[in-house]
């Protein structure tokens, strides 16, 4: 992905090689576009690798961007009940009017909660999105025979699991998902193009291109939330 490895990611212009360079509908604003590119894409990059097929269930760790476009995606793909485990009360209050099933990490073991709404079976597929150990083997702990966690959050801590009743004796699969494909952008605007895929304003936080109120915005990353997202603009004088 270009720009993953240079300096420079909130310069005003950057130039970039046609191939990379893809032109958005009328349909979908410029705001909704740059949430796409990482989130949404990444998103829907993690459901392909986890091959999420329709009629299956999922378990989604975290409502943050990333988390919001995989339940509005995994809608798309037709799957079974969504579970979505998140701390923020405000997050998990939107959860069901997007068609998902909130799951309160503060009210208990994660997996135990979804295990019990599946009576005990699992779930077919789990997207762990947050970043930290404890939730990544969550992610695998809650699948059924077959299932398939797809690992996205970065970070710097290990992940322990029992191999022969976690992984093994499921015949369970874990799978490293990094960034997205070019060639999944196309259906991925085409998404949003339909409707499948939105971002209403009052989910996201809007902050002008200035240090000052950026860092704060980028510290914030280590909690939760309210917003969705925050987007970054450019404010020109007339």
């Amino acid at each position: 992905m270009i720009g993953r490895h240079r300096d420079g990611g909130y310069a005003e212009f950057i130039k970039v090689p046609a191939q990379n360079a893809l032109a958005l509908p009328d349909e979908i604003s410029l705001e909704v576009g740059a949430i796409m590119m990482c989130s949404s894409a990444t998103a829907l990059h993690a459901l392909n690798k986890a091959r999420l097929k329709s009629g299956e269930s999922i378990a989604i760790f975290g409502f943050g961007g990333l988390g919001y476009s995989a339940l509005q995606l995994a809608r798309a793909f037709d799957c079974g009940k969504i579970y979505v485990v998140e701390v923020n009360r405000t997050k998990l209050d939107s959860i069901t009017a997007l068609g998902g099933i909130p799951i309160d990490a503060n009210a208990g073991d994660p997996v135990e909660q979804i295990r019990e709404a599946t009576a005990g079976r699992g779930v077919d597929v789990s997207l762990e999105l947050i970043g930290s150990g404890k939730t990544m083997r969550q992610a695998v702990q809650c699948l059924g025979v077959l299932g398939r966690a797809a690992l996205v959050g970065l970070t710097a801590e290990s992940m322990s699991i029992l191999p022969y009743t976690e992984l093994i004796n499921k015949e369970a699969e874990i799978i490293g998902v990094s960034d997205h494909l070019a060639n999944e952008l196309p259906p991925l605007i085409e998404f949003a193009r339909k409707g499948k895929l939105q971002f209403p304003t009052a989910t996201l936080h809007f902050v002008d291109l200035d240090a000052a109120k950026i860092n704060p915005v980028l510290d914030a990353l280590q909690t939760s939330t309210d917003h969705i997202r925050t987007v970054i603009k450019v404010t020109r004088d007339e």
